[in-house]
């Protein structure tokens, strides 16, 4: 998609078959209305803009952009009634960039900022100014404007900088044509902090809010199960010649799907079942279920919601349940129930 969008960039204009309109004078044509927003622009102000042309070369460059793709919207104002020009399609060799378009681009820079995916973002400012030269001066200063108004807040802020060396070596071994390389790494272990050698088979890179973290889950044939390690702790990575072979993705595929917080086992997923109440929680959760293994979110009476979504493992459920407090109840499996049972007892005693 991106590949395309900027193919289409480099793309000029073709003059009409008659060669009477010259590819810089649709640019500019197209430039003018564009610029005009939606007060559009006379005929008569297009010729000046043009150096004072014949309103015949006007009309003649209209009509080339239309058949072209171009649409343009043609309001009568005035006495007497002018027609005044708007731009609402582009032609198909545009590549101006909108300011919704250039928006999307911004919040998602920002939300990897603020999510421990400091090297997305890194990758991601050299589109940032790519995107910025293909803004049309109009809407260049508008999204100056709407920039002041954006913020992304709430996740995860990771300080740790990514070797674009080690990340280099994952991607060669997982993105190989022919199929995943076998990849040599050394891993600091998160508890210990004990480092590791180690081969295994890189399966996808995955990026969790939850844990705020980006990460390579990855067959292991030594121990013959996924693994997931954080990209950070990846201390040195080397891709190998050898081909990697997954005797089964069935695991891998699960743990991909099912992980919460880069948290997952193999065992089968289970139903987890959470009723929230309070005063902003059920109304939250309805505007905005969170991104979990089938998760539905259903309105009780009285106020609350219930929460059912897959897991598992007991970690990734956990943390995500303390955030609402008093206000959530699990209500099944149990196992889950006495799981943070026990975790709430030792939290009351920190507090007596």
């Amino acid at each position: 998609m991106v590949r395309a969008t900027f193919r289409k960039a480099l793309q000029s204009p073709h003059p009409d078959s008659g060669h009477l309109v010259k590819p810089e004078r649709l640019h500019l044509v197209l430039e003018t209305i564009r610029d005009a927003g939606e007060r559009g622009i006379t005929k008569a102000g297009l010729a000046r803009r043009l150096g004072g042309v014949a309103m015949r070369t006007v009309d003649r460059a209209i009509q080339v952009l239309e058949a072209q793709g171009a649409r343009f919207g043609k309001a009568r104002e005035g006495r007497p009634a002018l027609i005044h020009f708007t731009l609402e399609k582009a032609p198909d060799w545009d590549s101006r960039i909108t300011p919704h378009a250039r928006m999307a681009l911004e919040v998602a820079l920002m939300a990897l900022e603020g999510t421990a995916t400091e090297l997305w973002f890194d990758q991601l400012e050299g589109l940032r100014a790519l995107a910025d030269s293909h803004l049309s001066n109009r809407d260049r200063d508008l999204f100056r404007a709407l920039q002041e108004h954006v913020c992304v807040r709430g996740g995860a802020d990771d300080q740790q900088a990514l070797d674009t060396r080690m990340l280099t070596q994952v991607l060669l071994a997982l993105g190989h044509p022919e199929g995943p390389r076998e990849l040599e790494l050394t891993y600091k272990a998160a508890s210990t902090g004990r480092t590791s050698a180690r081969i295994v088979v890189p399966f996808t890179l995955t990026h969790d809010v939850f844990s705020g973290g980006a990460f390579l889950l990855a067959w292991d044939p030594a121990k013959q199960e996924p693994r997931h390690f954080r990209l950070a702790r990846i201390e040195e990575a080397k891709a190998l010649s050898k081909r990697g072979l997954i005797p089964d993705k069935v695991p891998l595929e699960q743990a991909r799907e099912m992980q919460i917080g880069g948290w997952f086992s193999l065992g089968s997923p289970f139903p987890v079942t959470v009723r929230v109440g309070g005063t902003n929680w059920p109304q939250a959760l309805l505007d905005a279920p969170p991104a979990l293994p089938g998760i539905a979110v259903r309105k009780l009476k009285g106020g609350t919601v219930m929460l059912e979504f897959l897991a598992t493992e007991l970690s990734g459920p956990t943390r995500f349940i303390l955030q609402f407090g008093a206000e959530a109840e699990v209500l099944e499996p149990q196992a889950l129930r006495d799981h943070l049972a026990g975790i709430l007892k030792a939290l009351a005693a920190k507090y007596r």
